[in-house]
């Protein structure tokens, strides 16, 4: 079995390994300084909270051949990017899985289009890193998380394939039945977040102690919500239904005690370097929000920081 991590950022690195220390035949493309930088380094792991390093001399590629002939591949980058990697991906047809790790509100159609129904799987990886020099700093649980599902939503055979080596490289591994669902309602929350967060100044500090500006993210997130649910898009997972039923006075508290924490502090350090990611994503929720005649006052203020 021949995989190839497509993506060599932060997660795309941390998979890669992690997924080669398990004995698994894995290769990383990867290019330029990043390129350089494994060849030399290999792939360097520093958890965030202990400070811990790994090195693992993960095999690397610079290019995608038309013929090379891998069982997987995953791909592990910004939305942003993804368009002007689908020719290549595209003209290998060697490769009969694809899996899409990664935020996507508009859902899978461009890659169905390109690839092929038959070749696509969707998935979320449950972790956030930053690469400093030539090291990956990675903040995790003590067990790394990932969302998958087949776009039918069918616990097929590839699927529980996938499960039983993602959990054999020490991953915790959800199925998700909606998968396209499960991706919008996680865009329904983290595009408030980041909008609240750039209105604070992009200070945490300033954000855990504004009471209004975070009921308004809370408010603008179920305006989401609801413009999902008018599409016939269920609450995916069911755990997120809290947002909707919480009373604020419980949910912003909760929120400003979350904000101060040094594991959100990193992870907002993370999305920052990411915005052009968020732009590409407040698009495409642009899109749902518009397609639903929902108003959405709350979510039309936050909207237009996302784009700074």
């Amino acid at each position: 079995m021949r995989i190839l991590v497509y993506g060599a950022g932060p997660l795309g690195s941390f998979f890669a390994s992690k997924l080669y220390e398990s004995g698994l035949d894995v290769s990383i493309l990867a290019r330029g300084k990043r390129l350089s930088d494994i060849k030399e380094h290999g792939i360097v792991l520093e958890r965030f909270n202990t400070g811990q390093k790994t090195v693992t001399r993960v095999p690397v590629v610079g290019s995608l051949g038309t013929e090379d002939p891998y069982n997987l591949v995953m791909v592990i980058m910004g939305k942003n990017h993804i368009p002007s990697i689908l020719p290549r991906l595209a003209s290998n047809s060697a490769t009969p899985n694809i899996l899409f790790m990664g935020n996507n509100a508009a859902g899978p159609s461009e890659f169905v289009e390109a690839l092929g129904r038959e070749r696509v799987l969707l998935g979320f990886p449950k972790l956030s890193g930053a690469i400093h020099g030539h090291v990956v700093r990675y903040l995790t649980w003590k067990r790394p998380g990932l969302t998958l599902g087949e776009l039918d939503g069918k616990m097929s055979q590839r699927i529980l394939w996938l499960k039983e080596m993602f959990e054999g490289a020490g991953f915790r591994v959800d199925i998700s039945p909606n998968m396209d669902a499960w991706l919008k309602y996680h865009a329904a929350i983290i595009l408030p977040l980041a909008g609240a967060y750039v209105r604070a100044g992009r200070s945490l500090k300033e954000l855990s102690k504004n009471k209004q500006g975070i009921a308004l993210m809370f408010r603008a997130m179920r305006e989401g919500f609801r413009a999902l649910k008018k599409l016939g898009f269920r609450v995916t997972p069911g755990s997120l239904k809290m947002f909707e039923w919480l009373p604020l006075w419980i949910l912003v508290p909760s929120m400003q005690r979350i904000l101060k924490t040094k594991r959100m502090e990193y992870a907002f350090a993370h999305a920052d370097a990411a915005r052009n990611e968020m732009k590409v994503l407040a698009e495409e929720f642009r899109e749902i929000i518009h397609s639903s005649s929902i108003q959405t006052p709350a979510y039309d203020e936050l909207r237009q920081y996302t784009y700074l």
